[in-house]
């Protein structure tokens, strides 16, 4: 029998004959009758690893950029880090647990808010007795859909793995135009028809890409990135945007190599190309734009300060170094070989190492530089 989910995918079919891959697929993930994030019996880490589950060492790193952050602001008193997207809180507590042991000035004016669309922490525990350091009792957590409750930030907003999730819409090249992927049904089976695109901004955004893609090209384009560059700059008032995520800029993600487009399922860490089966029980995503982020950003008064791919930018706040201490400190040859392929993790190029990393500014004036990117592809090639 098909899920409550799929039955209400089904229906709205129903009643309008189709609808756009964007809405189906914003169903499957966020319906809250049982889309794969809505639902807490999805606890991600069943289905694919993050690099903030992968090992503590990435939420220090990134402490790290964000105390020069809080610098640059000119060490304000209150120094507010909304992570948006931020899941079981496994980035929090690093990051958290970070500055407590080597920034304790920035930790005393941290303002840590963890926002998803549905959290799910483990219990804290007890409360610490007064005058202990609290660690992640001071973390605020919010139930919340993107940053709509957030206004005059001081500080910086941080994703992980968020963006890939925006619901976006699919296309193919047909003789020369650029053609909108539905979902219908034929019989009982989901199915896809090809017609104008639903929106005039599809279009608007291949033609800026300024390529020409060749007849059979299937892409993705998301719309929803567009929403949320102008809630980030609605929210920060000054400050910083920190984006992780795998994605391309958009001559290699609309590249050859991607003519079939980028969509990709996880269910149980096994992988697969077709979203139309185990509705609500497996993820749907696809490879962020970039270049349309940073134009978009450009376009609300978000300045590119750095764009790199993930291993150069922990290399660059001193992974190396954080490596052989963690090493150094495990006398078990077994734990040291564990925690050796969890951090390396974070850099190699099939795993988490490909990732991107992209800084926005808001009101910081020019010549910012953040110590994440004085390498790879850095700051001088940040909007190429």
């Amino acid at each position: 029998m098909p899920s409550a989910v799929e039955q209400e995918i089904r229906a709205l079919i129903g009643k309008h004959g189709r609808i756009t891959f964007a809405q189906f697929m914003d169903m499957c993930l966020y319906s809250p009758l049982g889309g794969f994030y809505s639902s807490r019996a999805n606890r991600i880490s069943a289905h694919f690893r993050t690099s903030p589950t992968s090992h503590p060492v990435f939420g220090a790193l990134i402490a790290r950029q964000l105390e020069q952050m809080w610098r640059l602001l000119g060490e304000p008193p209150a120094f507010h880090l909304i992570e948006v997207g931020s899941g079981d809180g496994a980035l929090a507590h690093s990051i958290v647990d970070a500055c407590g042991q080597t920034y304790p000035a920035l930790a005393k004016t941290l303002r840590y808010v963890a926002a998803d669309y549905e959290p799910w922490w483990p219990p804290l525990g007890a409360a610490p007795a007064d005058g202990a350091q609290r660690g992640m009792w001071d973390v605020q957590r919010v139930k919340t859909e993107g940053l709509l409750p957030f206004r005059n930030v001081f500080g910086c907003v941080l994703s992980n793995e968020l963006l890939d999730n925006f619901p976006f819409h699919r296309f193919v090249i047909q003789d020369g135009r650029a053609r909108e992927v539905f979902v219908t049904l034929e019989g009982d089976s989901f199915a896809e028809v090809l017609d104008e695109p639903s929106s005039p901004r599809i279009k608007e955004r291949l033609a800026s890409l300024g390529m020409s893609l060749p007849d059979g090209f299937r892409g993705e384009v998301s719309l929803a990135q567009e929403s949320w560059t102008a809630q980030l700059a609605q929210t920060l008032e000054r400050g910083f945007a920190l984006t992780i995520d795998y994605g391309e800029r958009a001559p290699d993600l609309y590249s050859p190599q991607n003519a079939g487009g980028t969509l990709v399922c996880f269910q149980q860490h096994v992988l697969s190309a077709d979203p139309y089966q185990l509705i609500g029980q497996q993820d749907i995503t696809a490879l962020v734009d970039f270049t349309a982020l940073m134009q978009l950003g450009d376009r609300h008064g978000l300045t590119t300060v750095g764009y790199t791919l993930q291993r150069d930018f922990l290399e660059s706040l001193g992974f190396s170094s954080f490596f052989e201490s963690v090493l150094a400190q495990e006398q078990s040859y077994a734990y040291r070989e564990l925690k050796r392929m969890a951090m390396m993790s974070l850099v190699d190029p099939e795993e988490h190492g490909d990732f991107k990393v992209l800084a926005q500014a808001k009101g910081m004036g020019p010549g910012v530089e953040l110590l994440g990117f004085k390498g790879g592809l850095g700051q001088a090639n940040a909007n190429a």
